[in-house]
């Protein structure tokens, strides 16, 4: 087992310091995405501002539940997002996520080594391409552009940016917070691999 990460810099919040909007804001994600959604490490840190929670998290429920594109697609952008920026609380979790989803791990290896692994479809190394785009210069190039526009309708390139921009944003809260997985993430993770934070 991987060694427990360092302790968050931003603690999560205590059960005593729940208020009725911290578990409004626990309420949206309970029976849904998240099991146990009030022992989720970020979703406790995220709670010390419940009127911020609150308005962020029906996109990230969106993103995650009624986002329109292949399933498949979306956890290739949101784990290649993860691994670019380091992020490694959001790879872990989202090994997690892919295995709930029902996808191979096959793909965590190829996610991790990039876009000219011979694993990926021609369309996934055009999403793999696009996201680290957007990564790296906020703006998917003209050809990677017309290659999602052929197949995608206006929606699913919607769902896209913002799945893509969502994380890359997330990804700098939890590095910056620190939040610490959980043994189960952190098994994952041990089996999988991880960025180097």
């Amino acid at each position: 087992m991987l060694e427990p990460d360092p302790p968050a810099r931003l603690p999560q919040i205590r059960d005593e310091d729940f208020t009725d909007e911290t578990r409004e804001f626990f309420g949206q994600w309970t029976g849904g995405i998240f099991k146990d959604a009030d022992k989720n490490p970020v979703l406790r840190t995220f709670g010390h501002h419940p009127a911020l929670a609150n308005a962020f998290s029906p996109l990230n429920i969106h993103l995650l539940s009624s986002n329109t594109l292949p399933v498949k697609l979306r956890q290739i952008a949101i784990m290649r997002t993860a691994w670019l920026t380091r992020a490694v609380y959001m790879w872990s979790s989202h090994l997690q996520t892919s295995v709930s989803c029902g996808l191979s791990p096959e793909m965590y290896g190829p996610i991790q080594r990039g876009p000219d692994d011979p694993y990926f479809t021609p369309f996934e190394r055009v999403v793999m391409l696009a996201t680290e785009e957007l990564v790296n210069d906020r703006k998917v190039g003209d050809a990677n552009w017309e290659a999602l526009r052929a197949e995608w309708s206006d929606k699913q390139m919607l769902d896209f940016l913002f799945t893509v921009g969502c994380y890359v944003m997330v990804a700098g809260v939890m590095r910056s917070t620190g939040a610490e997985r959980l043994p189960d993430l952190l098994a994952l993770a041990e089996k999988y691999g991880a960025p180097e934070s």
